[in-house]
């Protein structure tokens, strides 16, 4: 009969699970080169930048009060409620606000 190797088993399995990170990895940078993940990057924070200073005053100031508590799933979702964007977008806009509050 046959006889299964546990260890050969798990070699096999991880090789198979290394191989697929690795097409997944070349799959995903396809085409972009460093310049222009770089360019897409600024684009997207000078998107988020623009996304902030279209709230009114009062929902800058609630956003900024709900990141001075460390709010950020709440301050995501009034970024979500008053702009229309999506998680991601909102998210990024909340993310470049908190640099800005760092630097």
């Amino acid at each position: 009969m046959f006889d299964f190797d546990p260890t050969g088993g798990w070699l096999a399995l991880a090789a198979v699970a290394y191989v697929a990170f690795m097409i997944g990895r070349m799959s995903a940078a396809k085409g972009e080169t460093a310049g222009e993940r770089e360019m897409r990057r600024m684009q997207e924070e000078q998107a988020a930048e623009d996304a902030f200073a279209s709230l009114s005053p009062s929902v800058q100031a609630d956003v900024d009060q709900l990141l001075a508590e460390k709010k950020i799933i709440e301050a995501v979702k009034v970024i979500r409620e008053n702009t229309g964007k999506g998680l991601k977008e909102s998210k990024d806009v909340v993310d470049q606000r908190r640099k800005q509050f760092a630097s």
